[in-house]
């Protein structure tokens, strides 16, 4: 049984930077709009248009070669969500749960946060999801998170399905295995990774390894498997390492082993890092595998999605 797997989300634009620090995700750059035209926004919303005070608050927000104004961020911002705007609910959340231009408040983040889930804002309602599923400003409570993430899901909130599916698929400390429900998981799971997930396709990889919820199908684990180490998922690339080091859907091959394991061990997975320290401490590959496995690792860095076998 694999152990709980990494959760590498998939981010677009300035909006889905809100969730970082409260609800433990990973920041993106900001989203560059090339039809931004400062004059027009500022007019708009200098006569109470909500959605140009928060692309207005997201403008001095990004540090457009300079530090940024969290002054005006915050002031459009308050004028924005003040309006019920659901996308300016949740930036001051993120705000507030960060401490940018006020102090770090998670009980105010989670009061913005609910605010937009209330109304239906699906990047409101995963962020209460992860809320309720670590205890951070409210009473830790699973049912409520998969609540929550079960309406984000509904509108094709990728975070919120690849959430369920973790659940659902895996059981580990966070959620016990009161939750598993592997049908429900490679729903989800499906889903996510037609939205590009590479964590929904390690864990499809996963399902169809150990059976669960599919007919099981080493080769397809492998295709799975596969198509997240391709794009850089740490666990994706441990675990296909291991099918090669295993023979197991894929030919037994060590010098693709190797490759996978150093890939996964440099982003500090703890599967690829013993895969690969088995590798240095037993003389599995002749110097010319090692060689060759090598320029295989050097050929992903360069071109990491076109790195064939």
């Amino acid at each position: 049984m694999k152990s709980k797997q990494d959760n590498v989300f998939a981010r677009r634009g300035w909006l889905f930077a809100c969730l970082l620090a409260v609800c433990g995700l990973t920041l993106c750059a900001a989203a560059q709009d090339t039809n931004f035209n400062f004059q027009v926004v500022q007019a708009a919303a200098d006569k109470g248009d909500a959605k140009a005070q928060f692309d207005l608050s997201a403008y001095y927000a990004k540090s457009n070669g300079h530090r940024p104004d969290y002054t005006n961020a915050l002031k459009y911002l308050r004028l924005s969500a003040g309006q019920g705007y659901g996308d300016a609910e949740v930036a001051l959340g993120y705000f507030y749960g960060r401490g940018l231009g006020v102090p770090r408040d998670v009980p105010t983040a989670v009061q913005w946060y609910r605010k937009a889930a209330d109304q239906g804002n699906a990047l409101g309602e995963y962020a209460m999801g992860r809320f309720y599923a670590t205890g951070r400003g409210v009473t830790n409570d699973m049912t409520q998170a998969i609540q929550w993430w079960e309406k984000a899901a509904a509108q094709d909130q990728v975070d919120a399905q690849d959430a369920l599916g973790e659940v659902f698929l895996l059981p580990g400390t966070e959620y016990g295995t009161n939750y598993l429900n592997f049908p429900e998981a490679v729903k989800w799971l499906r889903k996510a990774a037609a939205q590009g997930s590479p964590a929904a396709m390690n864990n499809l990889g996963v399902a169809y390894e150990n059976g669960y919820g599919v007919t099981r199908n080493f080769s397809e684990a492998a295709k799975w498997y596969r198509q997240a180490a391709e794009l850089g998922n740490a666990s994706g690339q441990a675990n296909l390492g291991q099918l090669y080091f295993d023979g197991r859907g894929v030919p037994n091959d060590f010098v693709q082993a190797y490759k996978w394991f150093k890939l996964s061990a440099s982003q500090g997975n703890p599967i690829g890092t013993a895969g690969y320290g088995n590798f240095q401490t037993h003389e599995l590959l002749t110097p010319q595998q090692l060689a060759q496995a090598e320029q295989l690792v050097q050929d992903f860095h360069r071109h990491p999605t076109n790195s064939g076998d």
